[in-house]
């Protein structure tokens, strides 16, 4: 027959059991405590560099807007709208205006060599749609642009 030998627990075995239990317990609490303070601080620390780089965008726009203010009430911006959008002249200046010929209900024309010279009813068969600095060409060399592509 064999003998088991049974441990017997002594209360000294039986505090240094409680006091690892203890241990371990405390040093799982302050493991998880440390991760969860971690990624609050990491998460913190994004929205820190992202409400930054925010402000600095923000600071960027503010910056071009008062350029702009100051740009707009200067004496050159009302100079400008004053020739633009108003229509102002200088005296002694020459006001010239394109005005568009009357819509056509054609396409734009495919032709790629136009003549040289064209008269004004060849003006009124230009599309009303096309673009400003189109009239300004056919102004000044009273033909089609070249084809480039």
């Amino acid at each position: 027959m064999i003998r088991q030998t049974g441990r017997t627990r002594t209360p000294q075995s039986m505090l240094m059991y409680l006091i690892v239990v203890a241990v371990v317990a405390a040093s799982l609490f302050l493991m998880i405590d440390f991760g969860v303070r971690a990624a609050t601080l990491f998460r913190a620390q994004q929205e820190v560099r992202q409400l930054e780089y925010e402000i600095n965008r923000q600071l960027l726009i503010q910056e071009k807007l008062r350029a702009r203010l100051q740009y707009v009430q200067s004496d050159t911006y009302i100079e400008e709208m004053a020739h633009t959008r108003l229509k102002w002249t200088r005296p002694n200046e020459t006001l010239v205006v394109v005005v568009n010929p009357p819509a056509a209900e054609a396409a734009i024309r495919e032709e790629s060599t136009a003549p040289a010279v064209t008269t004004s009813s060849e003006m009124n068969d230009l599309p009303a749609f096309m673009p400003p600095w189109m009239h300004w060409w056919w102004l000044f060399f009273k033909s089609s642009p070249p084809e480039i592509f």
